[in-house]
């Protein structure tokens, strides 16, 4: 069987792999003279104690909360393609150790929603949905911006008004970004104690707290009420019926198009896509992702990157749009930022045979920005973090044809695929990937030689 990083089919690449030694010592300089804050989310900062809980001990999700993410980001993707161009689509800002991903960020930062239960137009957002509009204040102040636009679509068919639009402006943004950066320290603060009785009181407590029910976490509902502040800066929300009956029409009318793909990964992996696509991948609860050390590494040498010279590290898009994923570029190549718990990186002459799905994401990147070459950055979990913990190499492709083969080739697949309802000529998701996946039952990536289909 075929597995999407088989080193045979990315051996036309032509890829060479160097260790870039002088930059590789030029960011661990940087990391020790200019150790950057460990990076927060945005949307943890609605929450800190539940942000607390998914990052120590993070619980499997259910069937029904694998759907309705995926219906989100399907519904965000389509929104966001009818409203800007890829260029503008979930842009990633840091600012002070705080990381936020904007929904559409187009001379003013606009956060998409789906919710089946839509606030009315003349509802007061302040009282009956905070973190909505302290979310798009929060990255207001992230792209220093003043004002904001929220669009709340409903998931649910037949509803009277399917979409509403506030525009939202915004009082001193310096308090909303201390307020930010006082929440963000008091998490780092209390993942550092392994204590979250210091932050404040959980919005879901009463709501079917899953880390409560499941005696994970013993809080009372007694603690202090998260701060305000950022609410207090925020102006009345002013709806705006015409955008709102503007973007309903398009949504109503406009075909839903399957084919697009919106991720690299959807490339890298298609079968992996193909299944998580369909509507009959198997109900079962999925595990948790990792947690701990690697995000914390990974979060670091992000920041290393991140807090470089203006424009070092950026941002670029597809001509084409597809896939509308944004790909990070460091110094005008694309990049991948990896972390690992070996003790040590693989050297460059064995990344081809032993990390070759790391060749392969960072290919089609280079394709999608039409740029040959580009840089692996891996973080070391397993090193005291003042000892050499970052790793730099840069990767050639010596074929050009032969990316855009690779790129044109996994796009027509994953389309085909789409169309007759069968995965079954994809390729395979890597070992690692398919061992434990949710869809062995039905994909046979474990496999091999697949199981047959009727």
């Amino acid at each position: 069987m075929t597995r999407a990083d088989d080193p045979a089919e990315l051996a036309p690449l032509l890829a060479t792999v160097e260790e870039a030694a002088a930059l590789t010592e030029e960011l661990r300089t940087r990391y020790r003279t200019h150790r950057p804050v460990r990076g927060v989310m945005v949307t943890d900062l609605l929450d800190p104690r539940a942000a607390y809980w998914r990052s120590v001990h993070p619980l499997p999700s259910t069937p029904e909360e694998e759907a309705r993410l995926q219906a989100g980001q399907e519904l965000h993707e389509r929104l966001g393609r009818f409203l800007v161009p890829a260029s503008a689509r979930e842009v990633r800002v840091r600012r002070r150790g705080i990381v936020g991903r904007i929904d559409v960020l187009d001379g003013r930062p606009v956060e998409l929603k789906s919710t089946a239960s839509p606030p009315r137009a003349e509802e007061d957002l302040r009282a009956s949905r905070p973190t909505y509009l302290e979310q798009l204040a929060m990255y207001a102040a992230l792209a220093g911006h003043s004002e904001g636009r929220l669009i709340v679509v409903s998931s649910t068919a037949g509803v009277t008004d399917p979409v509403g639009v506030w525009d939202v402006g915004f009082g001193r943004v310096d308090r909303i970004e201390d307020e930010m950066a006082r929440r963000a320290q008091n998490l780092r603060d209390a993942k550092e104690r392994g204590d979250p009785s210091g932050l404040p009181r959980c919005a879901w407590f009463d709501r079917g707290c899953s880390y409560r029910s499941s005696g994970v976490c013993g809080c009372a509902g007694t603690e202090t009420p998260i701060a305000g502040t950022i609410l207090d800066e925020v102006h009345p929300p002013a709806p705006n019926p015409a955008e709102a009956t503007r973007i309903a029409e398009w949504l109503s009318s406009a075909p839903v198009d399957p084919s697009g793909v919106a991720r690299y990964r959807d490339l890298a992996y298609p079968r992996r896509r193909f299944f998580d696509e369909r509507s009959d991948a198997p109900a079962e609860r999925r595990a948790p992702p990792p947690t701990g050390e690697a995000d914390e590494t990974w979060s670091a040498l992000q920041g290393v990157l991140e807090d470089g010279p203006e424009g070092e590290y950026a941002w670029s898009h597809a001509e084409s749009g597809e896939p509308a994923e944004g790909v990070a570029c460091f110094r005008g190549e694309p990049c991948l930022v990896k972390s690992t718990r070996s003790l040590r990186v693989v050297p460059a002459d064995r990344v081809a045979q032993d990390r070759p799905h790391y060749l392969l994401e960072l290919a089609l990147r280079c394709v999608g920005v039409g740029v040959p070459s580009g840089y692996l950055f891996t973080g070391l979990e397993r090193v005291p973090s003042d000892g050499p913990w970052i790793v730099a190499q840069h990767v050639r492709f010596g074929s050009a044809d032969a990316l855009r083969a690779l790129f044109e080739r996994r796009e027509a697949a994953l389309r085909a695929a789409r169309v007759s309802g069968s995965g079954v000529d994809l390729p395979a998701c890597p070992r690692w990937m398919a061992e434990g996946c949710a869809h062995a039952a039905v994909c046979g990536c474990a496999a091999d030689p697949p199981p047959s289909r009727s």
